[in-house]
């Protein structure tokens, strides 16, 4: 457990707190780049890190991310004017373009240079694996583009989609590096049939044999791997001929992580705090070689349509004020939540945690030896930047792009550190928490 001080120092990232000061020194996904399809279209609201933001493309296609409100009188540029590569306050008519700089200001004097004074907060953007990335730190720190994997691939491999999330960042992040819930809030009844046995043997598996193993062996050795770019959660489970069934997820800090599937073609998540109550998941799929067809990506909006409100559609559907519709019929014959689709279970149970969970009264084991490591990598690595020194990976020194998660069973004697170890890893044992 940790202390509330402790619990307060992960869980706070508004500007100015150690938290808040890491996360702002890399670039982060924050929309996607089909929520601003046009140029000199709506502008969007943004929340980030605690900061009220607006989102806009220019006249030129160029992406702004600016203050709300304007530095005159305080009006919401949401409700601005978006035109000539600018957005204009409907109180008095001062625009602004996509670097802050107010660019014309016709209720002031004839002659004056008054405008140039004035200056709203902006943030630099670029836009990559459909979505658009955002980077919020000193503008002498800026790091290389963003090099994870879906950022290297052309873009009709890449499908991203956004989700928002009722709680901290720190427990829904959590939930992505919790290896041993699988076998229960993941779980559905019919996994336990002993089927694909074919599969018990060095090679991927199929995915009704993965389900089977993390469905009858609720045990799971976790060992955790520190790398440069944060580390490796190794879960090793008993296959019935004696293999090992190996799962890897990835962390690379702050807050991107990789969920174990083969070869890495899974999610690759990352959960971006709005503020300290709430947060969002940026997810992206990436399908290496086999671009995306438009029918398949109109097929993937409708699905994700359907989790969210029709009253409200930037609301999820299913959230605790209606106990997230669960079906207790379904929770005795088909799964233990009784609630669908599987991140909705995620959902469900880091929300019910409350806004930001009480650490001071948990009770850890050794399946949590991931997130016992990832609060202490997170703290290291804000208080290190306290005192000056940098964090991993913002000077464009990490293979970020080399980095795979794993679904895949071995033999009984190979060294499962020896798997989807490509990005730098030593791939040596590494050392279990207790």
């Amino acid at each position: 457990m940790l202390t509330q001080q402790e619990n307060e120092f992960l869980t706070q990232t508004n500007r100015g707190t150690p938290m808040g000061e890491l996360f702002r020194r890399y670039w982060q996904p924050f929309l996607l780049k089909e929520e601003l399809p046009v140029n000199d279209g709506d502008p969007v609201r943004v929340r980030l890190l605690g900061e009220d933001l607006i989102a806009f493309r220019d006249t030129e296609g160029k992406v702004g991310l600016i203050q709300e409100a304007c530095p005159h009188r305080g009006a919401s540029l949401y409700y601005g004017l978006n035109r000539d590569c600018g957005i204009m306050c409907i109180y008095h008519g001062w625009k602004y373009d996509v670097d802050g700089n107010c660019v014309d200001m016709p209720s002031d004097m004839p002659g004056s240079s008054f405008k140039e004074k004035v200056h709203l907060t902006s943030y630099p953007t670029l836009e990559s694996a459909g979505a658009i990335w955002a980077y919020l730190g000193p503008a002498d720190k800026q790091p290389p583009p963003p090099s994870y994997w879906m950022n290297l691939l052309p873009e009709d491999e890449v499908v991203a989609n956004r989700t928002p999330i009722y709680c901290n960042y720190l427990q829904s992040m959590e939930g992505n590096l919790d290896s041993t819930h699988l076998g229960t809030l993941h779980h559905f009844y019919d996994n336990e049939i002993p089927e694909d046995q074919e599969y018990d043997k060095p090679g991927h598996p199929s995915r009704r044999f993965s389900n089977f193993i993390t469905g009858t062996e609720k045990y799971a050795r976790i060992d955790v791997q520190d790398t440069d770019y944060g580390y490796r959660l190794i879960a090793v489970r008993k296959t019935p001929k004696g293999n090992q069934h190996v799962r890897i997820n990835c962390l690379a800090l702050p807050v991107m992580s990789w969920i174990a599937s083969q070869r890495g073609l899974g999610g690759i998540l990352t959960q971006l705090p709005i503020d300290d109550h709430n947060c969002m998941r940026i997810g992206f799929r990436v399908r290496p070689g086999q671009p995306f067809t438009e029918e398949e990506r109109q097929a993937i909006r409708e699905e994700r349509r359907a989790l969210f409100d029709p009253m409200d559609p930037k609301l999820r559907l299913k959230r605790m004020d209606n106990e997230f519709l669960q079906d207790r019929d379904a929770q005795r014959s088909v799964h233990p939540p009784g609630i669908m689709p599987i991140a909705e279970q995620d959902y469900c149970v880091t929300e019910t945690m409350g806004a930001i969970m009480d650490r001071t009264k948990e009770h850890l084991y050794h399946g949590d030896a991931a997130i016992v490591r990832l609060r202490q990598m997170l703290a290291k690595a804000a208080r290190n930047l306290q005192e000056g020194i940098e964090p991993p990976g913002v000077q464009g020194e990490i293979p970020y792009h080399k980095i795979r998660s794993e679904d895949i069973v071995i033999g009984p004697d190979d060294d499962p550190w020896l798997v989807a170890a490509d990005a730098g890893e030593t791939a040596t044992r590494g050392q279990r928490l207790r």
